[in-house]
């Protein structure tokens, strides 16, 4: 039996890995005991966990000044975030190609695909859910996601393929949306905002 006054330790090594530690055992930020925080990394890897998904519920009312916007997070349920580009493309082949095309980026519709369970009762989830008739204006507001190396995009979104609920008789209810910005979105590098 291992002493109690002794912090167990891996022969592979336990950066990023969540490593029990007795009571008043100094502890670093990838462990769960002792100071209660939960891992931010395996290895090098960053955890997804990190990522902070936030939506205006108030719609256009603070656009200009996003510091007044009313943000919700959204987290609770949510299991899934896949941003995608969403490139235009112009294929063309020439002569000199020797047969070969090239591919020319001309446009992209960046969009964020949210996906997980759904949460009755959560700020986000209910503003989002509540959209799923709306058509036109009625369906923009503004989205901001910060990733886990800190870096940020940002700005007006339309709601999309908006799924309040689903799933069969025993399972969770499903919840997804596809939130598609209106034109190029702010980036804010990590260091920025450091």
């Amino acid at each position: 039996m291992a002493d109690e006054n002794t912090t167990p330790t891996s022969a592979a090594g336990t950066a990023g890995n969540v490593v029990p530690q007795p009571a008043g055992t100094t502890t670093n930020s990838n462990s769960l005991a002792g100071d209660d925080t939960a891992p931010t990394n395996i290895g090098k890897f960053l955890l997804n966990w990190q990522n902070k998904i936030e939506i205006a519920t108030d719609g256009l009312d603070n656009v200009n000044d996003i510091t007044k916007a009313a943000w919700a997070r959204l987290a609770a349920g949510i299991n899934n975030l896949t941003p995608a580009e969403n490139d235009t493309t112009a294929n063309d082949e020439y002569y000199d190609g020797e047969g070969f095309g090239t591919s020319d980026v001309t446009s992209k519709r960046y969009q964020f695909t949210v996906a997980g369970h759904r949460v009755y009762g959560d700020k986000a989830q209910d503003y989002i859910a509540s959209k799923m008739l709306e058509i036109g204006d009625n369906l923009k507001t503004l989205m901001r996601v910060t990733f886990a190396d800190g870096s940020q995009v940002y700005g007006i979104v339309t709601l999309t393929n908006i799924v309040p609920a689903g799933g069969q008789p025993g399972a969770k209810q499903t919840f997804s949306f596809v939130a598609v910005f209106n034109g190029k979105p702010k980036f804010v590098p990590a260091s920025a905002n450091k």
